[in-house]
């Protein structure tokens, strides 16, 4: 065990004489001592504290990558989504308005409703946490943006359905009656009464007295009465369709029929007969545009919905063919 005594020489009395500590000494080196612990206890805390993490903050720092990537995740489907709804706008703009003669969304308003807005709310966050949240405000913003265009755009082409649904309602497109068999088509003919050539701006279909006739589309009966040459007569128009339907040489309107009634295609509107210029019972049958002019158009192409390929192919041949004229 080493020796820290110290000794002195004492002359007087020729003799080493022991040094005795004094106690202020003592308690300086004693508090010398303490405090380069404290300091060296603090700076070995500081250090230990910048390369561990409490089990705390390795929870947190997982829960945050953690909600970092679910944050990507949703970015990634919101994405997603963005882009079918761009695959609708393009149906939209190629097939939907194409059919009902819409017109196409401007290529100012679409940009618009795809464009997005800059967000700095994240600046102040790291780098990739910011760049992520903003694209995903983007995304939002911007799938804000076209289901709002997509919304209005549908309603528009759902409006456009409807009143093309109406103007097909209206469209004269069956047969006027039961069992049909053409026998004088629409062009020039001899008139069996008047013995003369002239133009036959309808059809005309055999049929005994009484049979059931048949609005060919939905409008409003404009006329109920009696025409020369055409007998008794009721015409219909369907003004969105820009057409005029007339059924001449009847016994009589149906039950309810005057002008002024709104009739639906296939309802019953009158009743053949031989009344007027006619030769037999049969029923004559015009379509004509609503113009001033009224003019006559071949009511054999009206009626190609309401007939099979080959039975249209029959009503045209008799209307080439036959030339039998009943008027």
């Amino acid at each position: 065990m080493p020796d820290n005594r110290f000794f002195y020489y004492d002359h007087d009395a020729c003799t080493f004489v022991e040094v005795e500590p004094s106690r202020k000494g003592l308690w300086l080196k004693a508090g010398a001592i303490l405090c380069l612990s404290l300091v060296l206890s603090a700076v070995g805390i500081g250090v230990l504290s910048t390369v561990t993490t409490s089990p705390a903050e390795v929870a947190q720092a997982e829960e945050i990558d953690a909600l970092r990537g679910q944050l990507a995740s949703a970015h990634s489907q919101l994405t997603s989504f963005s882009d079918e709804l761009e695959d609708l706008a393009e149906t939209d703009r190629e097939i939907y308005r194409t059919v009902l003669n819409a017109e196409p969304i401007s290529e100012d308003e679409f940009q618009l409703g795809v464009g997005g807005a800059e967000d700095s709310r994240f600046a102040r966050f790291s780098t990739p946490t910011a760049e992520l949240l903003t694209e995903t405000a983007e995304t939002f913003d911007r799938l804000e943006r076209q289901l709002q265009l997509q919304s209005r755009s549908y309603q528009e082409i759902r409006t456009l359905a409807s009143q093309r649904d109406a103007v097909l309602r209206q469209q004269p497109a069956i047969l006027p009656l039961k069992g049909a068999r053409l026998t004088s088509g629409f062009g020039m003919r001899f008139h069996p009464i008047l013995r003369v050539s002239r133009m036959h701006a309808g059809v005309d279909f055999p049929t005994p007295v009484g049979t059931p006739l048949y609005a060919a589309g939905d409008g409003r009966v404009s006329f109920v009465g009696t025409k020369s040459g055409y007998g008794n007569v009721i015409e219909i128009d369907h003004p969105l369709a820009g057409k005029v339907t007339r059924y001449a040489h009847l016994s009589r309107a149906a039950d309810g029929i005057r002008e002024g009634s709104l009739v639906r295609r296939g309802q019953t509107v009158a009743y053949s007969g031989n009344t007027g210029l006619s030769t037999a019972p049969h029923l004559h049958y015009e379509v004509r545009l609503l113009n001033e002019e009224r003019t006559p158009i071949n009511p054999v192409s009206t009626f190609v919905p309401d007939v099979t390929p080959a039975q249209y192919r029959e009503l045209v041949e008799a209307a080439r063919s036959q030339t039998i004229s009943f008027d």
